[in-house]
């Protein structure tokens, strides 16, 4: 198990997300360091050069992913804070005890902004190191103002690039969000799996994210609008495609599985030629008139299939998904081709002043002792002052490394301080000596190659910032010795020794700092599984509705449910992972954990099932006495297994000895059905399986509990 769990942490270290290299805002951001650095240069200013570099350097951190709206706000943010903590750093320099309080409330208040966005926190983060760095040149009242002005010049200077580039840019990060949502519903469609449908729920909770965050043209942002609503819609015919295809015990003898798994692999490249062309359909470009024809031409060959399927054994109820899919299609296609009559929702109208509010209110919920933001705030806040006052206290010239290192390294979750902690010293060694080694073997009397490098370290920081943090650690660190090295004329190896001293002594802080008071994240995950059972609740609720409405429900309301739940399952699902690594034995089985994972998927696919007969028209009755009292048995099932999850006693909810799990009328109607499953049409089918699902999921976790499986020597 040990071996295991290193091996695990070692793979996350390692770890390289090709999808988050951002070669192109790598590239702008070090634009923005070069010309100032070029300016400082060619007038004879390359400190003052360089105090607008470091302003965009920081306001490129903020403005390195996200809608244009969310950047250029993020970017202002970053640059406003980044001058005050630049002002308020060069003025508090002077005494120790004044810099260290500051650092630590400036630390505080960044591990506090987490709870609002992650944006937010690393703009905090970088502007608390700024402060931390700014301390050790102290200035007078006019030195400090002229400090910060240079730094909110180099702010603004990065975001008018970042408007610049926008301008020209071939596609929007709306527009990709939505692209990468029809991609995923291809590879869904091709090869139906739990894990490629937890990639297209990702993909669909991003981008509407996106969208709700955007600027965009109206005409352009409805017609993403529009995609996204059309991929949400087609997702639920092909969950139920994918159900049959599957061979799911409820779903089989209501369709033929050869043929549905052929439509599935049929409508992939559909879906994927969709996701190809998005921004010149989001632009009402013409060169997207040939896809308009293919939705055409695919609409009416599907909507062939499914007739020529009608009245075949086995056929006729799968041939129904394929026609809902083919209307789907062709409802889509005119509407683009049509989109006068498109509307933004009422959620995409949110104003400036509502998201401030929301903002602050995020802000409010976290100020309490039971909060893991609010505990993290603290930890870094303990770990920043005592990091400067050591820096202070001992006879290091590079002691401020130990309250920068520990900064960067604490996360609010262990697993991602103890990794951070090992890609960052790693990462801080290889950029040590790196950059020193480089400035050993050139001679640099003009700034000429220090300025290259900036330009170089920086571009590759911005690149790798989420690829890899052992990478980006090393970007960092080099990026860091360029730019201090023109300032401090020392010998370059005893400064690299200091300096990984230094950064070994803060890393072994952080780590102290959050053992002595950590938050695991197993204290958490009941919270986070219990979330996710509740919305699936809701969004069971939300179907059933639809058929007390006489099928007339809300579609609207039903999607607001859909996302919460993939809101939800995503959320549980990242806790679950990170239980798993974290070296404190969990109070709940990992078996348990992931079998409600498992239920609660399987639970969704097939309520998204039958919202899809429901959307065709398939299922338009109301519910009978027995299946009511069934999905009566199934709403307070779901509610016990959420209020167990929320008290810490998952393992006890889900006993099936208990009272709920053995009601023998409800048991005798599920008997029934399942004697006569011939005879019975797809709601109560997917009645009697949803009953399945929680006692299965009963049963397993609770046979897990009573007899744990053995663990393996390795």
């Amino acid at each position: 198990m040990i071996r295991r769990r290193t091996w695990r942490t070692l793979h996350s270290v390692l770890e390289r997300d090709r999808t988050s290299l951002r070669v192109l805002p790598g590239l702008r951001n070090g634009v923005g360091i070069l010309i100032p650095l070029v300016w400082g240069l060619q007038s004879g200013h390359l400190l003052s050069g360089i105090g607008v570099a470091v302003g965009a350097l920081v306001a490129g951190f903020a403005g390195n992913t996200g809608t244009a709206r969310r950047r250029l706000r993020t970017m202002m943010f970053a640059t406003a804070w980044m001058s005050v903590t630049t002002f308020v750093g060069a003025l508090a320099g002077h005494r120790a005890w004044l810099i260290v309080s500051v650092a630590a409330l400036s630390s505080w208040l960044a591990g506090m902004m987490l709870g609002v966005s992650q944006p937010s926190g690393q703009v905090g983060l970088l502007a608390t190191n700024a402060l931390i760095l700014i301390s050790t040149s102290p200035q007078s009242m006019s030195g400090a103002l002229y400090r910060a002005c240079l730094v909110a010049c180099g702010g603004l200077l990065q975001t008018t690039l970042m408007l610049a580039v926008d301008l020209v840019s071939p596609q929007s990060a709306e527009a990709q969000s939505v692209s990468n949502v029809y991609r995923k519903l291809g590879a869904y469609a091709a090869s139906p799996s739990r894990q490629s449908d937890l990639e297209l729920a990702a993909s669909l909770v991003e981008a509407n994210d996106l969208l709700r965050d955007s600027y965009m043209p109206k005409r352009h942002r409805s017609r993403l609008y529009r995609l996204l609503d059309g991929a949400e819609q087609i997702r639920m015919y092909v969950v139920a495609l994918a159900e049959i295809a599957r061979g799911r015990a409820y779903a089989q003898e209501l369709g033929d599985t050869a043929f549905a798994r052929d439509i599935l692999r049929q409508c992939a490249p559909i879906f994927s030629a969709l996701g190809d062309h998005v921004w010149l359909i989001a632009q009402g470009d013409q060169r997207a008139q040939p896809l308009m024809y293919i939705l055409e031409r695919a609409s009416e060959e599907l909507s062939s299939i499914a007739h020529a399927a009608q009245g075949v054994e086995r056929k006729e109820e799968t041939a129904a998904h394929v026609e809902a899919v083919a209307r789907s299609l062709m409802a889509l296609r005119a509407d683009l081709v049509q989109p006068g009559a498109l509307t933004l929702p009422s959620e995409a109208l949110e104003s400036a002043a509502s998201k401030i509010k929301q903002a602050w209110q995020a802000l409010k919920s976290h100020l309490t002792w039971d909060s893991a933001i609010f505990r993290h705030a603290m930890r870094v806040a303990i770990a920043v002052g005592i990091g400067e006052t050591l820096a202070k206290a001992l006879p290091w010239p590079h002691g401020y490394w130990v309250p920068l290192t520990a900064n960067i390294i604490l996360r609010p979750d262990f697993t991602s301080t103890f990794t951070r902690g090992i890609a960052r010293v790693l990462g801080t060694m290889a950029g040590l000596l790196l950059a020193t080694l480089l400035l050993t073997a050139v001679p640099d009397r003009t700034g000429v190659f220090a300025s290259a490098c900036v330009v170089v370290f920086g571009s590759l920081m911005y690149m790798w910032v989420t690829y890899n943090y052992a990478l980006f650690s090393c970007a960092l660190t080099a990026l860091m010795v360029v730019l201090l090295s023109i300032f401090e004329q020392q010998a370059p190896i005893p400064t690299m020794a200091d300096r990984m001293l230094a950064t070994l002594a803060g890393s072994a802080l952080a780590v102290f700092i959050y053992l002595m008071w950590p938050t695991w994240q197993h204290e958490q995950v009941n919270r986070a599984l219990a979330q996710a059972v509740e919305r699936e609740r809701d969004y069971f609720r939300g179907v059933l509705r639809v058929f007390a409405e006489g099928g007339k429900g809300s579609p609207r309301r039903l999607a607001r449910e859909r996302q919460a739940v993939r809101v939800s399952r995503t959320n549980a699902a990242a806790a679950v992972r990170q239980v798993l690594a974290e070296p404190v034995a969990p109070p709940m089985s990992a078996h348990i954990m992931v079998a409600i994972l498992v239920g609660m998927h399987r639970f969704s696919d097939t309520l998204l099932s039958l919202e899809a007969y429901t959307w065709e028209g398939r299922a338009a009755r109301s519910l009978t006495q027995e299946e009511e009292e069934i999905a009566r048995w199934v709403d307070r099932a779901l509610s016990s297994l959420a209020d167990g999850l929320r008290r810490g006693a998952g393992d006890m909810v889900i006993d099936p000895t208990g009272e709920l799990w053995h009601q023998a009328r409800v048991r005798s109607h599920v008997e029934t059905m399942e004697v006569n499953w011939r005879a019975l049409d797809v709601i109560a089918r997917a009645v009697v399986r949803l009953y399945n699902v929680i006692q299965t999921l009963a049963r397993v976790t609770h046979e897990i509990d009573a007899d744990p499986p053995q663990s393996s020597p390795s």
